[in-house]
């Protein structure tokens, strides 16, 4: 019995070591780009690692993955193209209206300091605070995005120290519900209405069914 739920320990594990990397290739992809991240998606290397990891944390996503988002994710372009086109796509609103990557443009419009006020909670609980020296704010989506990989990864190293997870499953719950799955829809369905560019489109589909399927397997979690 003890092997059997050791077993069970490991397999968890390597599913959050796992779900952390996808959350942080997400944040990669749909961050401001350098580059290391662009070498990464033209040798093909980011897009087989992301494969690699949904293979073991979401195995009924990783169909779709293949088929419908590694190819539209390898990069031909320069870097200073691809730079040129992220800042189309997100910042410039030139020479067409740019998406959004910020929660509370989504959301909460009336009242974002609220929203930020709420994030910063969420990473100060855990010891996290933006950098100072970047001009980003709390609720950009590669920031919660961050949160998740390093949330996740939290949770594999409590349980690698034997400790209970708890803690860490109740805050990813408690994050993507409140923040994640219920704003990414909004983001994936603007960037489709406004950008043209196959890599950031295909990038935000796959957030949106990643966090919600995520979402789901830590409610199995808890409850099981």
């Amino acid at each position: 019995m003890n092997s059997l739920v050791d077993q069970a320990v490991v397999g968890r594990i390597e599913r959050s070591l796992e779900r952390s990397r996808v959350y942080s290739l997400l944040a990669i992809g749909l961050g401001f780009p350098d580059f290391e991240s662009h070498a990464g998606f033209s040798d093909g290397r980011l897009i087989l690692e992301m494969q690699r990891a949904i293979e073991v944390c979401m195995p009924d996503l990783a169909d779709y993955y293949c088929e419908q988002i590694a190819p539209r994710l390898k990069l031909t372009c320069s870097f200073e193209d691809f730079e040129a086109l992220f800042l189309t796509a997100f910042e410039i609103n030139t020479p067409v209206p740019s998406a959004a990557l910020n929660e509370g443009v989504h959301v909460q419009q009336s009242n974002r300091p609220a929203l930020i006020l709420e994030l910063k909670g969420f990473y100060r609980n855990f010891g996290l605070t933006m950098d100072a020296r970047g001009n980003e704010l709390e609720d950009t989506l590669t920031a919660e995005l961050e949160f998740m990989h390093f949330l996740s990864a939290k949770q594999a190293q409590a349980e690698l120290d034997g400790l209970p997870p708890n803690a860490y499953q109740r805050a990813q719950r408690d994050f993507l519900e409140r923040h994640l799955v219920a704003w990414l829809p909004l983001v994936r369905a603007e960037v489709n209405a406004k950008v043209s560019t196959q890599f950031f489109v295909a990038m935000t589909d796959l957030a949106e069914k990643f966090v919600e399927a995520d979402l789901q397997e830590i409610l199995r979690e808890i409850n099981s």
